[in-house]
């Protein structure tokens, strides 16, 4: 029973995890942009950055695509934002690291409206598997207790 309940965990979190896990893996026409992104902490996608994220997640976008997107960011938990994300990004390409790989929670219109506007969340650098209810939480900057 065990061994059938990790499966069942592992399907259901599996194409929030597909992504590219490798620099060398993402055309080099979307790596030689990265200092066209992330230059200001708006919310919305400019060109380059919604083509790299499209690049970074065509495993999971299920018809999903980044371009004029309003996408968060959270960071360990914590509410992050797209200047942060590709600061990081753009460190650990330059040391020869993976990308900032992460969950790509897409919302529906009712979680678009609930969550102020976003499109999608990405979450990086965390080992927590968030409900897309907490997500909005955390995305509105609001605490997001485990009820017991």
């Amino acid at each position: 029973m065990k061994n059938f309940m990790f499966m069942v965990m592992v399907s259901l979190s599996a194409n929030l995890f597909a992504c590219i896990l490798n620099f060398n893996e993402i055309p080099n026409e979307n790596i030689s942009q990265l200092d066209k992104m992330g230059l200001e902490d708006s919310p919305l996608l400019n060109e380059f950055e919604s083509d790299y994220f499209n690049v970074v997640y065509k495993d999971s976008l299920n018809e999903f695509d980044f371009s004029g997107k309003k996408i968060g960011f959270i960071h360990r938990g914590a509410k992050s934002n797209k200047k942060e994300y590709f600061d990081l990004e753009k460190k650990r390409f330059k040391h020869g690291n993976s990308p900032n790989y992460g969950a790509l929670y897409v919302f529906d219109e009712a979680q678009k409206k609930e969550s102020g506007g976003y499109d999608a969340v990405i979450v990086y650098w965390s080992k927590v598997n968030y409900s897309k209810e907490q997500i909005i939480k955390k995305i509105k900057g609001k605490s997001c207790k485990k009820k017991h």
